[in-house]
């Protein structure tokens, strides 16, 4: 709505005969107009529509790629969103430890935490919820800090179970795979013969044992590995092994 005549200061309209521009008043009245210029009060003065239009303030202009800039960002900002909300509602909270847990150490609620994962139906883990019924069981092996804690990492006894003995064995690299074998893995020792014997004439025994752990190779070479045999063959295995008479093999898994 152009500007009406109630909005320019110091400007009194009255109706008279003689024009304004006869008693050297401007008769068009402009933004620049000094006020000193403008009619004094009861003079008459000529306020066209043009006047008025050069007085209203300029239009705004609008930019049409600042707008679609605009509405892009709120498109991405809602995708977003969106996708870490997806995220957070597919996570699971899992048991993992927080300190490093030693094979056979006593599990304490201070060595545990919870953490959160995406779930993946390959990783065996322990729902957070069931981190109490931990608390008072034994490490089955090392679990280092950090790792998410498997089912099978913890036990309510160590082994050896009953009818089984632990053997310590050593072995050289000519006795055993290049692969090393981890804690549970299934093993098959096999006895060989004596040095300078006719090996076709020897029929080689097999004893089935499972790994507990390995400690490394010694400053000798020798890799010596902990493991559960059945009791009656413990004497056997024992003897065999500090002769040197043993190998081992382990099938691929």
């Amino acid at each position: 709505m152009p500007p009406t005549t109630e909005s320019l200061p110091n400007v009194n309209v009255i109706s008279s005969t003689e024009p304004a521009a006869r008693r050297g008043w401007p008769t068009r009245l402009t933004a620049g107009t000094p006020a000193a210029e403008y009619p004094p009060p009861g003079s008459a003065a000529t306020i066209t529509a043009e006047s008025l239009t050069q007085l209203s303030p300029p239009r705004l202009r609008r930019r049409p790629l600042l707008i679609a800039v605009g509405v892009l960002l709120i498109v991405v900002s809602a995708i977003v969103a969106s996708y870490v909300v997806s995220i957070v509602k597919d996570t699971v909270q899992v048991v993992a430890a927080l300190d490093t847990i030693p094979r056979g150490s006593l599990i304490e609620r201070i060595d545990l935490t919870t953490v959160e994962i995406r779930p993946d139906p390959l990783l065996k883990t322990i729902p957070a919820t069931d981190l109490d019924s931990l608390v008072g069981r034994r490490a089955a092996a090392d679990i280092p800090a950090g790792v998410i804690v498997a089912p099978g990492a913890v036990t309510d006894r160590l082994p050896p179970e009953s009818g089984q003995a632990i053997v310590g064995v050593a072995l050289t690299v000519d006795q055993m795979p290049a692969t090393r074998p981890r804690h549970g893995q299934p093993i098959t020792f096999v006895t060989t013969p004596e040095s300078g014997a006719d090996v076709t004439k020897i029929s080689p025994i097999e004893i089935p044992a499972i790994v507990l752990e390995y400690t490394g190779f010694s400053d000798q070479g020798w890799l010596v590995i902990d493991v559960t045999v059945p009791k009656d063959q413990a004497a056997t295995v024992a003897s065999l092994a500090a002769a040197g008479r043993l190998a081992a093999y382990w099938d691929a898994e």
